[in-house]
Parts: structure tokens; sequence; C-alpha cells
């Protein structure tokens, strides 16, 4: 499906038809049947201490509600969903091309502010009041949209769909209405989060892709959530005053049209006012183990506890007490520590360190309960941490297992994995008869030798382990191969390798390059160095050279006829210093002795010529030529015809013998050809175009050459008789 052939009220009247199909495949669910009271105080600061009062809403009701998301990808098990359409066009999988429901409804004035030039339509409004009891108050969020990416706008004015969380109260000053200040903002920027601020292309960091709804985006269509994109999980804040009465507003709407839905999730629990004392930890080596900062083990390490007691009483000195409880024993297992912190005037935060102390007793998991009461300008308040004492665990390394090695000077790598323990960062490795200070080494002994590694971790634990490697002794690479020798041009020897000792199996490489294997019959036109190396299964290797001279011995000749049957032979062999011939013709002159000889042949033919060379060493050479002798050249032809058809001299033509190529032509006084052919034995019959010439004379021209590339003309004439 092309999207391009598609407009946004094209995808609204799709979404009746298809959106039950979305229903059936969904894994996020939602409920509309809760009112605003119930979001607020019963989803939203759930369990936080809060009590929200003058709660309205505005807006369509199928426009808010719960969700439930532990089987999405959404990022949040549950909490409230506010969209500019309907809730139940949030539910995934994303199979549509654009969920979409216009409620006919008015925007918002602040979210015109934050949609600039856009104007939003179809807002849903959910507002409250609440009483701080800290310094800070926060929650969590997801921001989603059916407009990504297809129209997200490039310029301002476009599609801008987007949402704000208002609040106004003492010490907050902002310019949206009773001085708002809008905490929907994109980490590190003071930009709000819409879909210009904050989509595929711009900020992207916090956004994911969640398909197109045609299978053809730039990722996968999602299974869980209907929108084409959201955002990650993302977190308001606003610093308050103790005590003070704030105003939230929780606003979202369609911007530029009242077209396809977006959607803002806020995460169950998560709008909390920060306590009035706040308890955490680190660990120097827990936490990067066990995976998170509440965790140490015994002996080893330490946490560090930090106590919190917020801004809003820096002005006086003050002492939290807290109690000790847990399993573990106070001076014990942990070094003495007292039961209060103490806080400076202007100082906000108190450590205790707490560092465990070995007692050699595998006890398993003992805790340390620290309990603090805090009774501060916004009331009394508790925080408990608990801390975890864990025994190490055991720490293991694994060597490669005793080897054999039956090659010298191989390097041969060894590996150890170590396992358990206590290990930030690196463990720590010394090896015996091994230089290397990490898990691995190449060793490469030429006798029997042991090799011991020893890892230590962060606590310093140890454990060892250990190889031996057995050399078994290795008797040299030998070879024989074959001795110099000479031979003549055109023969051939054979190159034979015999390896032996060292470790079988033997690869060969000659040079030149003419085998792979153990031997090879050779035969080189001139002398030549052959070079074989053979390695065996060691890699090492054994070479030898051997030279092959050549007494060069070459036959050859050449010959051209100075008459059609009189050869002249010239002999063009090297390396020779006597000759035989043989002619081919049986005649009593048929061989002969000399260098360069001449030959009558007596009769026409093919002759097949040998000459046999001999160089001064003895070597000889033979080579055969086919000689073609040909007829003595002649030729001639008369000087009139009677083409009268009596069958005596009718034809016109050229007799002789010796010819090779042929042309005859014939022409009037006026020099128009009358007729020509390259045949030999066709004539001419005394017409042209079909009607007899007259009786006159006309003039011939023969070419021809000969078989010796003899080449004649023969300009004459012809009388043609009636």
């Amino acid at each position: 499906m092309n999207f391009s052939l598609f407009t946004k009220n094209t995808l609204f009247t799709l979404t009746a038809a298809i959106c039950s199909q979305g229903f059936a495949k969904a894994q996020l669910t939602v409920n509309t049947a809760v009112t605003p009271t119930f979001l607020v105080q019963n989803v939203l600061m759930a369990g936080g201490g809060l009590t929200a009062t003058g709660i309205t809403y505005t807006g369509s009701p199928n426009a808010r509600g719960t969700f439930n998301g532990s089987a999405s990808n959404i990022g949040f098990n549950s909490g409230v969903l506010l969209t500019s359409g309907n809730l139940t066009n949030a539910i995934g999988p994303n199979n549509m091309s654009g969920a979409s429901l216009g409620n006919l409804l008015p925007g918002d004035p602040d979210l015109d502010m934050i949609m600039t030039p856009t104007l939003s339509y179809d807002a849903t409004i959910l507002e409250f009041d609440f009483v701080a009891t800290s310094d800070s108050i926060k929650f969590n969020y997801v921001f989603g949209s059916e407009e990504y990416m297809e129209f997200v706008s490039t310029t301002p004015g476009g599609i801008n769909d987007g949402f704000g969380f208002f609040i106004s109260g003492p010490g907050i000053s902002g310019p949206y209405s009773g001085g708002a200040q809008n905490i929907a903002i994109i980490p590190g920027t003071s930009l709000p989060v819409t879909m210009f601020n904050l989509n595929l292309n711009t900020n992207n960091a916090y956004y994911f892709d969640n398909g197109d709804g045609f299978g053809t985006g730039t990722a996968p269509d999602g299974l869980t959530i209907q929108y084409d994109g959201f955002t990650v999980p993302l977190e308001a804040s606003a610093a308050v005053q103790c005590g003070q009465t704030y105003h939230v507003k929780l606003a979202i709407a369609d911007g530029g049209d009242d077209i396809l839905d977006s959607g803002v999730f806020i995460e169950e629990g998560s709008f909390v006012s920060s306590g009035n004392v706040l308890m955490s930890s680190s660990t120097s080596f827990g936490g990067a183990v066990a995976g998170n900062d509440t965790t140490i083990y015994e002996g080893c390490g330490f946490a560090s506890v930090l106590f919190d007691r917020g801004t809003n009483n820096l002005a006086v000195a003050d002492t939290f007490y807290y109690t000790i409880s847990g399993t573990a024993i106070n001076g014990a297992d942990y070094s003495t520590i007292n039961d209060s912190v103490y806080f400076a005037v202007g100082q906000d935060s108190s450590y205790v360190t707490i560092n465990s102390l070995p007692d050699a007793i595998i006890e398993g998991t003992e805790t340390v309960i620290l309990t603090v009461y805090a009774n501060t300008p916004c009331g009394n308040d508790t925080a408990t941490l608990t801390l975890l004492i864990i025994d190490s665990p055991p720490l293991t390394i694994n060597l490669n297992n005793d080897t054999i090695l039956a090659c010298p000077f191989t390097n041969l790598p060894l590996t150890a994995v170590a396992s358990g323990g206590v290990a930030i960062g690196n463990y720590n490795y010394t090896w015996t008869n091994a230089s290397s200070t990490t898990s691995s080494a190449i060793v490469n002994p030429a006798v029997t030798t042991s090799y011991t590694i020893t890892v230590t971790d962060s606590c310093g634990n140890t454990a060892s382990d250990n190889m031996i490697v057995t050399v078994i002794p290795y008797v040299p690479l030998q070879m024989t191969f074959n001795n110099d020798t000479t031979i003549c041009g055109g023969d051939a020897v054979l190159l034979n390798a015999n390896p032996s000792l060292g470790l079988p199996d033997y690869t060969y490489s000659w040079s030149p390059n003419i085998t792979i294997i153990d031997s090879i019959t050779v035969a080189p036109a001139i002398s030549t160095s052959y070079t074989v190396i053979v390695t065996d299964e060691c890699g090492l290797t054994i070479s030898d050279i051997v030279d092959v001279t050549v007494y060069p011995i070459h036959a050859d000749f050449g010959y051209n006829f100075t008459t059609n049957q009189n050869v002249q032979f010239q002999n063009q062999s090297t390396g020779a210093i006597s000759y035989f011939w043989n002619f081919g013709d049986g005649s009593s002159d048929s061989t002969s002795t000399a260098e360069n000889p001449s030959h009558f042949y007596a009769n026409d033919g093919t002759y097949t010529v040998m000459l046999v060379t001999t160089n001064p060493q003895g070597c000889t050479d033979t080579i055969y030529q086919i000689v073609d002798v040909l007829p003595d050249f002649y030729f001639y032809f008369p000087n009139a015809f009677t083409p009268n058809a009596n069958g005596r001299n009718d034809l016109f033509m050229g007799y002789g013998a010796g010819i090779k190529t042929y042309s005859m032509k014939i022409f009037d006084r006026w020099g128009e050809k009358l007729f020509e052919t390259d045949d030999l034995y066709t004539g001419w019959d005394g017409t042209y175009r079909g009607e007899k010439v007259p009786s006159a004379v006309y003039v011939v021209i023969f070419d021809l050459e000969g078989y010796h590339y003899e080449v004649k003309r023969y300009i004459g004439s012809v009388t043609v008789v009636k």
C-alpha cells in the first residue's frame, strides 16, 4: 500500500472499519469507566501520601481513563491515560494507517501557546489541587501519537500535537494561565514535549519508532501500541514549598486539526511530594556485582549510607536518630556505628560508613536495617534502609588441559577462564614459567614444562590452576634429491625429492612452480635450476637444488624455388655441426650432408623433406617439412574466334598451366566492359547482355598469378568473326 494515496481524512474514515481488528490482538488494555477523582486520588497519587482537592475534568469521557501496560512496551505497568480522541485508539498492534476520533471539542489557550503558531483542538484536561509535604513534586510519563512520523511538521504552523503539565502556586512564575509553569520539558532543554520538538529526527534520543501501520516505516510495526511513535519514559518535576497549596493542570490536544489521536501515559503512583528525609546507599563492591547499591561482601568493601534532610530546615542544626537492627551484629560483623547523624547549619546531607568485617564463617546473607525518625517543619517522617552482607562468591579459574607438543618452537596459546569472586574491573593474574599479566599467555617450550596461573579478585581472594606441556623430542627433517645432471635438448629427466624424519606428512613447493608432489619429469629447453622445499607437519622446512644442464640442438630450415621445380634450402638450425637431408623424392640424389643444399624435383607433387642435425656432444634433432612442387608456368590465348554455334571455336578463353589466380576482361573500343571471369575454364561466347556483338576487334586483358607468386598481365585483342 502506498501511503501517498491517502489523506488524513481518508485515514479517519478507515478507523471505524478496522478498529475492532486491533482490539483482538492488543496487549495494552484501557478502562474509561472511572471517575476523574479516582484517576487522581487512587491512581496518580496511589501510595504517595498526598491528598487532592478541587478535582475537575474537561473533555470527552472516552478520552480519559486508566491503562494496564504490563504486557506492552510503553514502559509502565499501569497508570492514567489522557488522549485527544479515544482511549481505545491507543491499543495495539500497530496495524492501522491512522487511528483517529474527533470529539468536536475546543482546544486550550495554554496548549495554543505551547504549539504556537499551531492551534489546538479536542483538548482533554484534568485539574486538581494538593498541599506539598516537601520541597519538590515529580511524576513519570510517556507521550505517544498516531501523527508520527508521517505528519511531523518541518516548519511551525503545521501538525503539532502536544500536551502540557502546568503547575502554579507559591514560588512558581510562568507564562501560562495563573502564572503556571509547564514541567513537561525535553531533558536538557527548555522545550516543551511536542511532535515538532521531539521525533525521529529531533531529540531522537528520547524517541521510540513504533512503525507506521503499513509495515513500510523505519521500524517494524509495534505489537502492543497503536501509536506510530512515543517517547521513552520521562520525568516531570518542580520545586515547591512545604505546606503550601499548588494547582496542577494536565492537558493534551490535537494540533493543527482534530484528526489522528495522541495520548499521554502517566505512571501509577508516580505523583509524589518527596519525603522530608531520604536514605540511599552506595557500595564499593556489592553494587557492581549484585546489581544494586545495598549489598556488600563479608570482609571486603564498605557501604556508604546517605541521610538527606532536604532544604526546608537548613537554617538550624539537627540530629537524626535511627535504630539499628537485622541479623548482622554491630561491631562484630561490621565496624561499630553510632545511632545518629548530625547536620550542621546549611548542611543538607550526612553519611555513615559501614565496613564489613571477616569472620571466616559461611553464614549466608546477613542484614543491617537502619530506620530513621525525623521531625521536620512539614511533619514527622520515617525512612528505612536495608543493607545485605553476603559471603564472597567462590573464586575459580580453569586453565587448558595438559597438552603434548610434537613440534619444537611451537607457539602454544594458554587461556584461563576465571569466574566468581569479587571483581571490580578486572581480575589480577600471575603466571609461573610464562610471561603475562592477563588471562592468556603464549609459550613455546623446548622441554616438558609445568605452567601455573593464579587469579586474585578485588577482595584479595585467590584461586590457581596448572597444566603440563609434554614436549616429544624432534628429529630434524632430512631429504635426498637428484644430483646435477646433463641432457640433450628435448630429452627429459625425473626429479625426485625423498624427505625423511621430521614429522610427516610432508608438503612440497617447487621453483619453477611445476608441481606440488614429490617428483616430476621435466624436459627443459635450456639449462635450468630446480629447487624443492619440503615442509613437515611442524612447519619446519628443508630444501635442495639440482642443476639440469641442456646441450642445445635445434633443427630448422627454410626454402625457396629458383624455378618451379628447383628448390634452394636454407639451413636455420642452431647448435649443430653436421647435417643430413632427405628430400623425399627417392631420386638418386635424394640425400645430402651439405649445410644449405639445393635439389631439383623432376616431377611436380608434394614431398616430405627431413633434416637431422647433430651438435658437438652428439645430440641430434630432426625436423620435417612439406614441399609442394608445381609445374612450370605458361599461358597463351588466340587472337580470333567464330561464335556461330557450330561447335568449333565458339568460345574465347586463355590456356596455360601453373596458374594460381586468373582474371579475363573483354572491352569494346569505347572502353565498355562486355565480359569478365576469374575461371580459367570459362570462355566468352561473343554476346553482351544477351545480344551477339558485331564482328569487330575487341580488347582483352588477362591478370594472372603463378603458384610462386609470379604476377603477369597480358593485354591484347581478339577478333569476332561471323
